[in-house]
């Protein structure tokens, strides 16, 4: 036959395998078939990204879902890009609530940083992703004291204008005086928004 060792974990030039373009796209049905045939949820393209973090950056929960339960492959939901951002990080820049949902039913760590030292909620708050800030402080108040002594949600939600946001996480009891050292990186802004370790990519 001539499909007959055919790699269904083959690489293209970004180092994409075939479950990254389906996982990407939401081709849900390419994604079972591909899982079918034993296809590797933890193959990592040239940025470091599994298909999970594509699925979780373009809020595609039924794909989300797949990844993480289909077997043979096991998916780790706590998987690291080049960024250290794991998929959580990625739902939760984009304010992608069903996607964040599962994956903290799913033992995904908060608690995470990526290479800037930002949690998921970090990044909800400097991108005013209201609905994911209210989930992640609900679902793990520990997140309120856990910063880092660059910042707080607090700061960054007040830095880009994020009324709601900020209101939130003081009612939720974050200290409104808290201080911090100055940072030494340049700071982070909605104008320079990094799409989850991903060159190219917009979202829409």
């Amino acid at each position: 036959s001539m499909w007959k060792g055919l790699n269904v974990n083959c690489t293209d030039s970004s180092g994409y395998t075939p479950l990254h373009h389906a996982s990407l796209n939401g081709h849900r049905d390419v994604v079972l078939k591909l899982l079918q045939f034993e296809a590797s949820t933890n193959v990592a393209d040239s940025k470091g990204c599994f298909p999970l973090h594509l699925a979780a950056w373009k809020g595609d929960v039924d794909i989300v879902r797949i990844l993480i339960h289909h077997r043979p492959s096991h998916c780790r939901v706590n998987q690291q890009n080049h960024e250290r951002e794991t998929a959580l990080h990625c739902a939760a820049q984009y304010g992608h609530s069903e996607v964040v949902s599962v994956l903290l039913q799913e033992l995904t760590d908060p608690t995470m940083r990526n290479s800037q030292q930002e949690t998921p909620l970090d990044l909800a708050a400097l991108y005013g992703r209201l609905q994911v800030v209210c989930m992640l402080v609900s679902a793990h108040p520990n997140l309120m004291t856990s910063h880092t002594r660059r910042h707080t949600p607090l700061h960054l939600a007040a830095r880009n204008g994020h009324h709601s946001t900020v209101q939130t996480l003081l009612e939720a009891g974050m200290d409104v005086n808290c201080v911090v050292r100055k940072m030494n990186s340049p700071q982070r802004s909605v104008s320079s928004i990094g799409i989850c370790g991903f060159n190219g990519f917009r979202h829409g």
